[in-house]
């Protein structure tokens, strides 16, 4: 039986490419549809701005696509020209009519791509939803990779008064657009590929009539960390996202405010973009690294003594998963995503809980042979979640829906 052929929608560099990059590697990729990369026109043109290259410049720079024939991989800058145009034109456009703008953008280009003799279409949440119509107008299949729980806007929204000046604001006007956005989609779709467990039962709160669409695929790991294991500096604590407050970052700023009095040398690491919080008074004792490269994110998780995400919701964390990958103790939520059981190749708390944070935190630094256990058993459940066993799994799920 000969395999499927997928085309890839992708907007930005999630996973680092590496859905388009396995399909391919399975010989079962058609072509990668995505944004700008540094590969448009754009991004070939920023390359010459690469030694003075910050902010927007170096995160296109970051977009590299990797182990994909070139002539699979189409890429536009026309959202982005969009974007800039809109910025101009339309000052006050809220993200969501941003969002939806680029999205119907990207599809005029996708459609006029084609479809490659692509068995099945796969893309993301409710994205691209015109080009979806198109391919399924066409006879194709229609796999909706849902990335993150469809009832996270009304989680945040519910959040936004506990965390006022924190950019939540957003949320009150676009749930109820967001969830119709996915319900449409959802309707479309022929799969609802589901991360999670966590994922799969928020589709089926939300769209109970397309239960039956539901498949767990996990993601896995997309850093490769070549045999090398996590070496850790006692007390450097790490957390890793640019989402802050979904992510649970005021969570764990104040559970840095109960440790720090009592352990100073605890480093709280904050890895990623978190504009507008850096200042924020209750987030003194967090050390802001910024938005870093791969390989430094790398070497930061094979340094770190414990990973958190107190998160609120996710998809499945890729975060968790490299941490995990890294040999790194964690300490997260259910909502992550991860099959954690909790004190053994993990500690899991309740989201929005900063005590229980504080005292996990405070337990694996002060007994070391707790901390060295975890991270044995988190290596052995990192296995479930690398780059090959993610491969095998994705394959063999879009195997099945193309028989």
């Amino acid at each position: 039986m000969s395999k499927p052929k997928v085309l890839v929608c992708q907007h930005g560099a999630r996973h680092r490419y590496a859905i388009p990059r396995m399909l391919e590697e399975a010989g079962m990729l058609a072509a990668l549809y995505t944004d700008s990369s540094a590969h448009s026109v754009v991004g070939r043109a920023a390359r010459l701005l690469a030694p003075v290259a910050n902010g927007p410049v170096h995160r296109l720079l970051q977009r590299r696509i990797e182990g994909i024939a070139r002539e699979k991989v189409f890429s536009s800058d026309h959202p982005l020209l969009s974007d800039l145009a809109a910025s101009l034109l339309h000052p006050g456009q809220t993200a969501l009519d941003a969002y939806q703008r680029r999205h119907r953008v990207l599809s005029r280009r996708m459609i006029r791509w084609g479809l490659h003799d692509a068995d099945i279409v796969y893309a993301q949440n409710d994205e691209d939803y015109d080009f979806l119509r198109y391919a399924k107008d066409a006879g194709k299949t229609i796999v909706i990779d849902v990335n993150i729980n469809p009832l996270t806007h009304r989680i945040m929204e519910a959040l936004a008064q506990d965390y006022p000046g924190w950019g939540l604001e957003r949320y009150k006007s676009t749930c109820e657009s967001a969830e119709a956005a996915f319900k449409r989609s959802a309707a479309l779709a022929d799969v609802l590929l589901c991360p999670s467990q966590w994922v799969a039962e928020g589709v089926k709160e939300l769209t109970p009539e397309y239960a039956d669409k539901v498949r767990i695929c996990p993601y896995g790991s997309s850093i490769d960390y070549g045999g090398r294991v996590n070496r850790p500096v006692p007390g450097r604590i790490l957390f890793a996202g640019g989402d802050a407050v979904r992510k649970g970052l005021p969570v764990l700023a104040e559970a840095a405010g109960r440790l720090k009095p009592k352990y100073p040398e605890l480093d709280f690491r904050v890895a990623g973009l978190v504009a507008g919080i850096v200042e924020r008074p209750e987030c003194r004792h967090l050390h802001f690294l910024g938005k870093l490269s791969w390989e430094r994110m790398k070497e930061e998780y094979l340094a770190a003594d414990v990973f958190v995400l107190p998160t609120y919701s996710e998809g499945l964390a890729g975060v968790v998963v490299e941490a995990l990958a890294a040999g790194c103790p964690v300490i997260t939520t259910r909502r992550a995503g991860i099959e954690i059981t909790s004190m053994v190749d993990g500690i899991l708390i309740e989201p929005g809980d900063p005590d229980a944070l504080a005292g996990t935190i405070e337990q694996l630094y002060r007994d070391r042979p707790l901390r060295t256990r975890l991270a044995d058993n988190t290596r052995r459940l990192g296995r479930d979640y690398t780059p090959d066993a993610w491969r095998n799994r994705l394959s063999e799920v879009l195997n099945t829906i193309g028989a």
